[in-house]
């Protein structure tokens, strides 16, 4: 089989998707919503975002066992002028996560700006993979999600905030698309739930105890908080983020995230903020184009060798997962196949080598 340093396996992508959506069949989902978050759970394998891809599956499976997520939900949208209010019934974050994003991709063709509120979402995983197709359709996109608070700060007695992700996808003419894609905590939860998974220690930074101090235990930091990244000003930007996919969406706010729960959150009921522009109905796409391709010419030529566009690694690493197989750890493959013989669909054999 074909192995990467980390040990990884690779695995032809098709036969993960078809395995994937098969999955989700069978705890429920309708095939077309399967086939649409299996996309977005292997695609996020594929860039390199093995924390938000198939590592997520098994946590889901049991949401959906438990009622927790729902199967079958039938999203309610609202419309009024620019604005759509799109209520996803608490259904799986990579099936209304992508359907919301197409809904204002849709209503920003015909003006400037479409402004998407997603309320009673699962966890919507890598932000960036559902922006992608607003990039791809010569849109800027952002997205803003609110979560339960799992960020603290040294000698807090409870989580204060949510790690509250958010992500830009923006078009280039000659180049993959810019894709910015991170939470307010210095390391995201699912590192934390991978080196519980695997049992090695997590860096110091990363995360506090339940009594507020600093540890390297995943465990610990499961049932503490983590750390945010610059101090106050990851802090502060976790708030702007509270306000705009929270506080806006007006829903209950969540004050703890299944304390004493040590791995997989998945949590549902969240909201999310979602802006699509269209450079084409603002300034006109081809003024758009010229000063994309001149700042990043100026950023790349005069950085070396150290200057990267976000996004452009990631789409090199899908590149190489549609030559040579999608890479997943030994340990997500093992949960994988377990999950694979309670449904009786067996997992997909690695890539072998040539």
């Amino acid at each position: 089989m074909t192995t990467d340093p980390e040990n990884q396996s690779r695995f032809h992508r098709g036969e993960l998707l078809d395995w994937t959506g098969k999955m989700l069949v069978w705890a429920g989902v309708d095939a077309e919503d399967a086939e649409l978050a299996a996309e977005g759970l292997v695609r996020a394998d594929a860039r390199g975002f093995k924390t938000h891809g198939l590592a997520r599956l098994p946590n889901y499976l049991e949401k959906f066992a438990s009622g927790a997520l729902t199967a079958g939900a039938e999203p309610g949208i609202q419309r009024n002028g620019a604005f759509i209010r799109y209520d996803a019934g608490n259904t799986l974050g990579q099936i209304c996560g992508p359907r919301a994003v197409e809904a204002a991709i849709a209503l920003a063709q015909q003006q400037p700006v479409a402004v998407c509120q997603l309320v009673n979402a699962g966890h919507l995983g890598a932000l960036g993979i559902n922006l992608l197709p607003a990039a791809e359709a010569g849109m800027v996109a952002l997205m803003f999600q609110a979560t339960p608070p799992i960020i603290g700060i040294p000698g807090a007695r409870a989580p204060l905030i949510g790690n509250n992700p958010l992500a830009m996808a923006a078009p280039r003419a000659n180049g993959p698309p810019i894709l910015v894609d991170f939470a307010c905590c210095v390391a995201a939860r699912g590192n934390i739930l991978l080196a519980a998974r695997d049992g090695t220690p997590i860096p110091e930074g990363w995360a506090l105890d339940r009594e507020g101090q600093g540890t390297t235990d995943p465990h610990e930091a499961l049932l503490g908080a983590l750390l945010p990244f610059g101090g106050h000003k990851g802090i502060a930007l976790a708030m702007i983020v509270e306000i705009l996919a929270g506080s806006l969406a007006g829903g209950e706010f969540q004050s703890s995230l299944n304390q004493g729960q040590t791995v997989n959150s998945g949590v549902g009921g969240l909201s999310a903020l979602i802006l699509v522009l269209n450079p084409a109905a603002m300034q006109g796409r081809a003024a758009y184009e010229a000063h994309v391709e001149a700042w990043t010419t100026h950023y790349l030529t005069e950085g070396g060798d150290a200057a990267r566009i976000p996004g452009h690694r990631a789409h090199l690493d899908e590149l190489q997962a549609d030559r040579q197989g999608v890479p997943l750890l030994p340990a997500i493959v093992s949960e994988l196949i377990e999950a694979g013989r309670d449904a009786r669909l067996p997992f997909p054999e690695p890539v072998s080598q040539n």
